[in-house]
């Protein structure tokens, strides 16, 4: 006889709606109560037999036999023999296919942000050393031939500022397009830049071969200013602003989207840079922390507290927009939604390592662009291919050390651990579970939630609409 047990499951009310969020499927959806009462009996009993599930609802059997079914379709109530399975799964970690490659095009910046994830190293790096075009041609091969069956390539241009290296920007777009028409594989274009080189004949180039842009900018010129300025201490606002507005008129087809980087202190500020940023034509804004070993700009938990009580605020502020028919680009947000709508599971947080490199200005491989130069993060060179060993060591060891602390959190296939880069900052290891951002990230998981379910009651096509902006 089959015997059952509960999953791991949350249930939260929304507006005298009752939802379940199932954290195994990154699963959510509503309940009546009287699948509530089946599983709140199944859950009483520990591991049961269908017959002992239903034997106390007597006169209701049939009704709550169908509510008892329809929980073991969504894997609310699993069989013994199903965790078993699982249990016995293979643990091996093969060479994954490569389907993003982060290009650091040059080392060198125009600007001198004392907030800098560069500036973590003791030594920092002044050699602004740029990669060469036939080192690009050489990556862009490499990112073709570790692609295996993955028809959907994205190269992504960084730096440093890459735009201080844009003929071989050109060049390796008009390669790599070539190359993806050859192979019969789409071949997408990201760049992330401060915007102080932007040109006529750039962005006409960036608009004509519809890569992405995302721009690093932190608000008003007060709040950009405090920290973005260029080499020589001068602001960088009013020299950014104009070329950003020629930029957004020009790429009507592709949105652009800022990044604002929020520093210790500045949490107050995110409501106003959100509305100014979307005020110059920024299709959508993203905040992140500062990740950082300077003291001075690193958010501590005052200020996550004032960053989470924002965030709600403009939760608010998206939902009354949404009656309207309307997006407030709030990244952040909108990423969270999307990620639950298609009940994406995370296993790691992000592809570094897996799926995603970094190639340096050497053609060394790395994790990821802000772990470049990091020998820890060091995982091959675009002639030799990844190392696969170390790579998948690698992946091994993240599974290891974030599991005293990961799988018993019901955020776990949302957050996945958190950032690596982030890990060996606050943690000081980068396999290291980010626990300084464990209740952040549950109390944000929490408001998501809730912003989902009342547009699930409400505005269930909105939800899709909103998958459709991230090309879900």
């Amino acid at each position: 006889m089959t015997r059952y047990t509960t999953s791991d499951y949350r249930l939260f009310d929304v507006d005298r709606h009752t939802f379940l969020f199932l954290p195994s499927h990154c699963a959510v959806f509503e309940i009546d109560p009287g699948m509530e009462a089946v599983l709140d009996r199944c859950r009483g009993l520990g591991a049961f037999t269908r017959e002992s599930a239903l034997s106390g609802f007597w006169g209701q059997v049939e009704e709550a036999s169908d509510f008892f079914e329809e929980l073991v379709s969504r894997c609310v109530i699993v069989s013994e023999a199903t965790i078993a399975q699982d249990h016995r799964k293979s643990h091996a970690y093969p060479e994954m296919p490569v389907h993003t490659l982060v290009l650091q095009v040059t080392d060198a910046c125009n600007l001198g942000c004392d907030y800098c994830y560069c500036r973590n190293n003791p030594t920092p790096p002044h050699s602004e050393k740029k990669m060469t075009k036939a080192t690009a041609r050489r990556a862009v091969d490499f990112l073709f031939s570790r692609s295996g069956n993955q028809k959907a390539l994205t190269l992504v241009f960084f730096g440093g500022e890459p735009l201080l290296n844009f003929d071989l920007i050109s060049d390796a777009v008009d390669y790599a397009r070539e190359k993806g028409f050859h192979q019969n594989k789409q071949i997408d274009f990201a760049v992330t830049t401060n915007a102080t080189l932007l040109t006529r004949p750039i962005i006409e180039f960036l608009a004509e071969k519809q890569i992405s842009v995302t721009v690093s900018m932190d608000g008003g010129e007060d709040i950009h200013d405090r920290h973005r300025r260029f080499l020589n201490g001068d602001p960088s606002y009013q020299v950014i602003v104009p070329k950003i507005k020629k930029l957004l008129q020009q790429m009507a087809k592709r949105p652009v989207a800022a990044r604002v980087t929020v520093t210790e202190g500045a949490a107050e500020d995110v409501p106003k840079t959100l509305l100014h940023l979307l005020d110059v034509g920024f299709a959508e804004a993203g905040f992140a922390p500062a990740t950082t070993c300077d003291l001075r700009f690193q958010l501590q938990e005052a200020g996550m507290v004032n960053l989470l009580r924002h965030f709600k605020r403009l939760c608010d502020q998206f939902l009354d927009l949404a009656k309207e028919d309307k997006v407030l680009g709030f990244t952040n947000l909108i990423d969270l939604l999307v990620l639950i709508h298609q009940g994406e599971i995370k296993k790691y947080p992000c592809g570094a390592g897996s799926g995603l490199f970094c190639v340096d200005t050497g053609g060394d491989l790395y994790l990821c662009q802000r772990l470049a130069g990091n020998s820890a993060a060091h995982m091959g060179d675009i002639e030799q291919g990844v190392d696969a060993r170390k790579a998948a060591a690698f992946r091994e060891k993240v599974q290891t050390d974030r599991e005293p602390l990961c799988p018993s959190c019901w955020v776990r296939h949302i957050c996945a651990g958190g950032c690596y880069q982030e890990a060996l900052v606050r943690e000081g290891t980068l396999t290291a579970p980010n626990r300084h951002y464990c209740r952040w990230i549950r109390e944000w998981t929490g408001i998501g939630l809730t912003v989902y379910a009342k547009l699930a009651i409400d505005r269930p096509d909105y939800l899709d609409r909103l998958a459709r902006l991230r090309g879900h």
